[in-house]
């Protein structure tokens, strides 16, 4: 009987050890927690101040996934990252004395599940129609879904926003 214990023991004991080796061996999961994603979302965030002051075309289109969709006020849908950038190129040339003086975004809560996150806010700025143009404020509402990237980094995929009273 006490044999059978000592080759159970043993036998427990190797497996335990056996699955500690395994377990620390496999590859680590994609790159990323809760606080990580956060950090990495507050950086689009940034990205997207930065972007949206430039007015550059092609760095506010960095910050949208491939299939991205985005509703504004009183226009038809931007669908996909070409469509996007073509829209914010035509506005471009539209009005290219104007520029956004200032831009701040308010949000007002990030739900992050699956590595996609939800997030709604508001955002107010000014913008001047030319140089020594007249500084016009605005404000908005916005709801945006973002999705993760391989890279752990994090980009808009739907966004939609109106202006608010």
């Amino acid at each position: 009987m006490k044999r059978r214990q000592q080759a159970f023991a043993a036998s427990t004991l190797t497996m335990v050890v056996i699955s500690v080796f395994r377990a620390a061996s496999l590859p680590a999961g994609p790159p990323g927690g809760p606080a990580q994603d956060l950090a990495a979302i507050e950086q689009l965030h940034r990205q997207d101040v930065a972007a949206t002051l430039s007015g550059d075309p092609a760095a506010l289109a960095e910050l949208w996934t491939d299939d991205a969709v985005r509703l504004e006020q009183g226009e038809e849908a931007n669908i996909g990252r070409p469509a996007i950038r073509a829209a914010d190129e035509r506005s471009r040339a539209a009005h290219p004395k104007a520029r956004i003086v200032k831009y701040v975004p308010e949000i007002k809560d990030v739900t992050i599940a699956d590595g996609w996150a939800f997030e709604w806010g508001y955002f107010t700025g000014s913008y001047k129609e030319a140089a020594d143009g007249e500084e016009k404020p605005f404000r908005a509402r916005l709801l945006r879904v973002l999705k993760k990237q391989k890279d752990g980094s994090w980009r808009f995929a739907r966004v939609m926003w109106n202006t608010s009273d």
